[in-house]
């Protein structure tokens, strides 16, 4: 598994270049993976960074003000994993 931009995504990897190759099963479902990825903008809350989290989002992990999150930091950015109620 290879993770880019936040994209979790499967890829060959040659052994003696070390060049990620994709077959187009693999490419296919990057690209639909980087289709649902919302860009979202950074805001101030106090001396805080806020991020909006789009509707569809909060509808379709169903989301609620005031539930807890945990905040994961990654290589290439972080996660926010929804902490069940």
């Amino acid at each position: 598994m290879r993770r880019r931009k936040g994209i979790v995504y499967e890829a060959y990897q040659c052994e003696k270049c070390n060049e990620v190759v994709l077959d187009m099963g693999q490419a296919e479902a990057y690209m639909k993976a980087a289709e649902k990825a919302k860009e979202v903008t950074f805001s101030t809350w106090g001396q805080s960074l806020a991020v909006r989290i789009p509707k569809d989002l909060v509808q379709a992990l169903h989301l609620k003000p005031k539930d807890k999150a945990k905040i994961i930091a990654e290589k290439d950015g972080f996660r926010i994993l929804p902490i069940p109620g």
